[in-house]
């Protein structure tokens, strides 16, 4: 049986699962398999697999799962591949950082991961 049917909750392994999924039918243009390298990664990350994973525009987001309780609900991160490069954004797309490669674009997000104030990068 699915989970789709089942009362069980998923668990935070099934939620990078089913965003893995969900982003393999988006089409080619999205450049999906470009992000799913990114979720790969940071599901290899014992600190990055700890947040909620989500899809925006066809953006891997990730969200701290006690972001409404620090006021911080709308601070999150997208990570996706546009023009040739990974890039990685904030929720607005206001601010955006440009990499070469996912394990760089996936290490900044790591490196600048703020327990207090998450996503605040420390170099802007």
């Amino acid at each position: 049986m699915d989970n789709r049917h089942s009362n069980k909750p998923l668990g935070k392994h099934d939620k990078w699962e089913r965003i893995r999924k969900r982003l393999t039918e988006f089409p080619p243009h999205f450049h999906t398999d470009k992000t799913i390298e990114m979720l790969e990664l940071c599901r290899a990350s014992e600190s990055l697999r700890q947040l909620l994973p989500c899809i925006s525009l066809g953006r891997l987001c990730l969200e701290r799962y006690d972001a409404y309780e620090h006021g911080k609900a709308d601070d999150f991160l997208c990570l996706y591949f546009y023009d040739s490069r990974y890039v990685i954004s904030t929720y607005d797309n206001t601010g955006k950082w440009f990499f070469e490669t996912p394990e760089a674009a996936v290490c900044f997000v790591i490196d600048n991961l703020d327990d207090q104030y998450p996503f605040q990068s420390k170099q802007v």
